[in-house]
This record gives structure tokens, sequence and C-alpha cells, in this order.
């Protein structure tokens, strides 16, 4: 007699030893069958990896230690003093299939540490944040085992999901279904579903910018950049601040090297559209931010 086959996706779960892209495509395979579609979707972003932010699950988002790449001293600890920025900004969401990080884990140092650089658009604010001359190159760096945990849940995951097909009668003849477990399995797509807690932490990877280079900021005239910073859903009171820090500064000379207490204004907004409070993300918000002040100077 056969082994049937949800009977075969626990057998091979329970053991750490078999690989675990052979137990998603027996997944897709039984999924497919029953027609549960949400975990068939599932099942196939794990196998060829997530396209969207949106869809990325909670256990695929984990810390990292922010740090700064120092060309004489190797890697050094990145300090943000706004505590809920940090938070954010350290954030690393994991796009990559199961198959990729299980080859990238196999690839770690020997220190047993993964490099997840930022989006171009995010490292220059960050880089901006550290004000001065010294701007240093932002990197995230994770612990191979936090990898590690992210495949041990897929893993329980499929575990947990063949042992409630069982609870509900669905083992499956073979690799065949009768029409009474099909049935079963419709009638309960919301109850034999997996635990995909969407990520609600922010985008924190980057993104496109939602503004038009035919934004009307005029150098010098600080109603047109303020103007446009009301376009961009930006507070009054905000825009009060940057005027006060614009004539507080010296004057920049180059994009981006703007003065401390503009700087600090840009910090403080970024930090506002990591926790919600201004409603664009924070990978888009530096950017933003530095392109319509730099052409407020006429660089």
């Amino acid at each position: 007699m056969k082994t049937p086959i949800v009977i075969q996706l626990q057998e091979m779960a329970s053991d750490s030893q078999n690989h675990l892209p052979d137990l998603l495509r027996k997944a897709l395979l039984i999924s497919s069958k029953l027609g549960l579609e949400d975990f068939k979707s599932w099942v196939i972003s794990e196998l060829n990896g997530y396209q969207s932010e949106e869809d990325i699950p909670r256990y695929r988002i984990i810390g990292s230690q922010l740090k700064v790449i120092n060309p004489y001293h190797g890697y050094q600890p990145f300090i943000i003093e706004d505590g809920e920025l940090a938070r954010v900004v350290s954030e690393v969401k994991i796009f990559e299939s199961v198959e990729s990080l299980q080859h990238l884990i196999s690839k770690s140092n020997s220190k047993n540490q993964l490099t997840f650089p930022f989006a171009p658009e995010q490292k220059a604010a960050l880089m901006r944040m550290q004000g001065g001359f010294a701007q240093l190159e932002p990197t995230r760096i994770i612990g191979s085992n936090q990898v590690k945990s992210v495949l041990e849940q897929v893993r329980t995951q499929l575990l947990d999901w063949a042992l409630q097909l069982e609870a509900r009668g669905i083992l499956g003849d073979g690799i065949s279904f009768s029409a009474e477990e099909k049935a079963i399995a419709s009638k309960n797509q919301s109850a034999i579903s997996i635990q995909n807690f969407q990520g609600v932490l922010g985008d924190v990877s980057g993104g496109h910018i939602s503004q038009s280079m035919s934004m009307t900021v005029t150098p010098g005239n600080f109603d047109s950049l303020a103007k446009y910073f009301r376009q961009e859903d930006v507070a009054e009171e905000d825009i009060k601040s940057l005027e006060k820090a614009i004539t507080e500064d010296p004057e920049a000379r180059e994009s981006g090297a703007f003065g401390p207490k503009v700087s600090n204004w840009i910090g403080k907004m970024t930090s506002k559209a990591a926790n919600g409070s201004w409603a664009v993300s924070v990978g888009a918000a530096g950017s933003l931010l530095a392109t319509a002040i730099a052409k407020f100077y006429g660089l």
C-alpha cells in the first residue's frame, strides 16, 4: 500500500536532513491538487523568492547590526541616535528563495556573518546623516544562524500544515485525492492555512521616489520649496523648522553637503517616515528631501 502523500510530507518535514526545496515541491503538488491557492502561492514564493515587500512574511524580517565600512579599520558600529529609526533601518527583509538562502549559508565566512547592503538611495540618505566630511558607506550584518532560523520556520510551517490536513481527514491515496477530500479542503480554505504574517514594519529596502523633477522649486525661493513639501504632505510645523534651519546654517556649496541643522532636519523627517507619521517610505524620504533642498540651494 502506498504511503499517503500528506504522511510523506510529515515524515520529510520531521527530518531536518531532508532537502527543504523537496518538501516545498511536494507541498506544491498537494496544494495544487486540493485547490488551496493561498497556500500554493506561499509555497511558490518560498521556492522562487518573493517579488513584493507587501508579501514578505514576518518571519523573513530580521534584525541586523548597523555598520559602516571604514577603509582603514574595517567594519565599525553605525550609531543612529533616533531609536525608532535605528530599529526600522536595521530590519532586513529577505526576498531570496530557500535554495538561495541555503547556498548563502554554505558560503558564509568563518565568522558566520552575512552582509546585506542598502539600496542606493537609502545608502545615500544614511551617509548624509553622518554629517561632516568622512561619510562612510553603511551596511547591515546578520548572523547566518538568523537565516537558518528562517529556513527552520518554513520547515515547521510545512509540518504544521500537513498535520492540519490529516486532522481534517485529508491524506490522499498515493498522490491522488478523493472528491470528498477536495470538498473538505475547499470548505476549510482559511483554516488549512499558514501563519503568513505580513511585514508591517515599513519600507526599508528602497522604493521609488514618487516625485517629478518638474517640481517648481526655485533656487533661493523658500516659498517654492515650502509649496513643494506641502504637496508631499510635510506638516506646516516641519516646514517652519526647515526654514529656521536653513536661516541658521551656512549655505550649502555641494549637493548632500548640507549644514548640521538642515541635515538634522532631514534625519528627523526620515524618522517620521519610518514610524508612519509622514506618509512616505523611509527609503524614498531621504532622497526626496535632499533633492528638493539641493534644488533650493541651486545645486
